[in-house]
């Protein structure tokens, strides 16, 4: 039994690395490219709003966290704010419309043309995270998303998508907090990094 259950540990380590690395190989330059979408919404004075469901939601309230406080380097709050954090406004907008409208009601109270917005989930079809992306899309806000393998309801809506080559969701989860940090790493070096050498330079911010 003990032998079992240690191959099991083992197995889930090495299925957790072989997607990581697949994911390096395949959205590298898409990783990339969210970076400086959300570097250029942070220097224009624009935010970033995440949002996502179970795992996904405290994923959102993770990076978010990432964002307004720090990642690695000491520097000024960065505007970003999940969207499944207010319990008041997501049980009032379920319980008098559907859960379905708990993130787009909020993006229609708060966003605006050039903010930037990240749903996250595994699937890539959830409802309210599709939704949400729909209208980000056709109100002129820069609309990204993290999904499993594709393809899903969420890719008509986005403008870049990382998808994790998986169907697990754990994998898919696991792969998704180690791309968000690689993000937000990504925006620090960008926006304030001053031995960043890569030919990007350092903007004013």
């Amino acid at each position: 039994m003990r032998e079992r259950l240690l191959r099991s540990v083992e197995e889930a380590f090495q299925e957790s690395i072989r997607v990581k690395e697949e994911l390096c190989r395949r959205e590298s330059g898409t990783l990339l490219e969210m970076a400086l979408l959300i570097s250029g919404a942070f220097r224009r004075g624009d935010r970033l709003f995440l949002f996502g469901n179970g795992g996904s939601a405290a994923d959102a309230q993770h990076l978010a966290a990432e964002f307004v406080n720090r990642f690695v380097l000491d520097r000024p709050p960065l505007p970003a704010l999940a969207l499944t954090v207010d319990t008041s406004v997501l049980t009032s907008i379920g319980n008098d419309f559907s859960f379905e409208e708990i993130f787009v009601k909020q993006l229609r109270a708060l966003g605006r043309k050039g903010d930037v917005v990240l749903g996250i989930s595994t699937s890539g079809a959830s409802p309210n995270v599709t939704k949400a992306l729909q209208w980000a899309s056709e109100n002129g806000l820069i609309t990204l998303g993290f999904s499993g393998t594709g393809p899903g309801a969420m890719d008509a809506w986005c403008e870049r998508m990382l998808r994790v080559p998986s169907t697990e969701t754990a994998r898919v989860q696991e792969a998704h907090i180690t791309a968000g940090h690689i993000l937000c790493a990504l925006v620090e070096k960008v926006l304030f990094a001053e031995d960043w050498e890569d030919g990007l330079g350092t903007p004013e911010f």
